[in-house]
C-alpha cells in the first residue's frame, strides 16, 4: 500500500474554517482493522479523514485529548503513526484513531499547537530568559498582543530590515521554544481570524496555543473593608512588584494597574464611598496587595 501524491480536492468547509495542511494518507479506527487510503486534511477547526468526496471522519480540535507517536504495522513493515484520542459530542466516550501522513512530524507539531498547547505566563518566562533582548521582546509583545505584523515587530527593536526578526524567529525563538514546550510557539499565517474581536487578521505572526492568561479571569481574590476613617482593599496578583503598580482613582472608582512586561493588566472596581488618592497606603506581601484609602468624607469632617 502506498500513499498516491495526486492532487487532492479541498473539502467543503465551514464559516470561518481554513486549511493548514493537507495530503494524501491512511487511518484506521481499531487497533485489529486494516488501514484504509484516505486524504486527510488539518483545519483551524477539524481534522478531516475524506475517501473521494465523502467526508468519512471529522474531528473538532477542541475535542481532542491525547496526542501520540506509535510504530504500527503499514503495509509490510512497521511506521510512524499519529495515536489521536478524542471525545465524541454525541456520547462523551473516548474514541481513538490512528493516521499516516506524509511529513508526519509536521502534523504532529501542528495538530499539538491547536489542541494540547497550553501558553501562560510561567512557559513564556522559561523561553524568555534564554533569549537575548531582541527575542524576549517580540516575545512578551507578543504574549500580550497574541498577534503582529512583521513590520510591527521590526519598529519594536529597532531591527535594520524583515530579515533580522525573521531570522530571530526562526533560528532563535521557535528552536528554544521546541525544546522548553515541544514545539514552535511562534507562527505565521496569511490569514487567521482573531478568536477575541472576530476579526480577520492577514499577514501576521502569532503566539500559538491556548492562552491561560490568570489575571484577566475573575479567578483574583478580592475584598473591599470599611474601616471607618478609610477603605481597605485586599487584592491578590501575582509576579508583579511594588513598583509595577499604578493606582488611579475617580470618585468612588479605584483602577489598579500592573505595567510590568508579560504580566499587564487593568482592574478597575466600585468603593462603597468616595476616596481619596492623597496619603494612601500600599503593601504587598505574599501574592497579597493590600491598599488604604482614605475616605473623602472623613477627611472632610477632620478638617471642621
Amino acid at each position: 500500500m502506498r500513499i498516491s501524491s495526486n492532487k487532492i480536492s479541498i473539502p467543503v468547509l465551514q464559516s470561518g474554517e481554513e486549511v493548514i495542511l493537507q495530503g494524501k494518507g491512511a487511518y484506521k479506527d481499531t487497533f485489529r482493522s486494516g488501514w484504509k487510503i484516505a486524504d486527510c486534511f488539518l483545519t483551524n477547526q477539524r481534522i478531516m479523514i475524506n475517501q473521494g468526496s465523502r467526508v468519512r471522519l471529522g474531528i473538532s480540535i477542541k475535542d481532542i485529548t491525547q496526542l501520540r507517536v506509535e510504530k504500527l504495522h503499514y503495509v509490510i513493515k512497521k511506521k510512524e503513526t499519529l495515536s489521536l484520542f478524542y471525545k465524541s459530542g454525541k456520547d462523551s466516550k473516548e474514541y481513538r484513531i490512528w493516521l499516516v501522513t506524509q511529513d508526519l512530524e509536521n502534523w504532529k507539531k501542528r495538530i499539538y499547537q491547536l489542541t494540547l498547547l497550553k501558553i501562560d505566563a510561567d512557559l513564556i518566562e522559561k523561553i524568555a530568559v534564554q533569549l537575548d533582548s531582541e527575542g524576549r521582546d517580540i516575545l512578551w509583545f507578543l504574549w500580550e498582543n497574541h498577534h503582529a505584523r512583521i513590520d510591527r515587530l521590526a519598529e519594536l527593536i529597532n531591527a535594520p530590515n524583515h530579515m533580522h526578526v525573521l531570522v530571530n524567529i526562526k533560528e532563535t525563538i521557535n528552536p528554544i521554544a521546541e525544546k522548553v514546550a515541544g514545539c514552535p510557539i511562534l507562527s505565521f499565517e496569511r490569514a487567521k481570524i482573531d478568536p477575541e474581536t472576530g476579526e480577520k487578521v492577514l499577514f501576521s505572526w502569532w503566539l500559538l496555543g491556548e492562552l491561560e492568561e490568570w489575571e484577566n479571569k475573575n479567578e483574583r481574590l478580592l475584598d473591599i473593608f470599611d474601616e471607618g476613617s478609610y477603605i481597605q482593599v485586599i487584592m491578590e496578583v501575582k509576579k508583579v512588584e511594588k513598583s509595577d503598580l499604578s493606582l488611579e482613582i475617580n470618585n468612588a472608582e479605584l483602577v489598579v494597574k500592573s505595567n510590568k512586561i508579560g504580566h499587564t493588566w487593568t482592574e478597575a472596581f466600585n468603593l462603597p464611598v468616595e476616596s481619596n488618592y492623597e496619603n494612601h497606603e500600599i503593601y504587598l506581601r505574599n501574592n497579597l496587595l493590600e491598599i488604604r484609602l482614605s475616605k473623602v468624607q472623613w477627611l472632610v469632617d477632620s478638617e471642621q
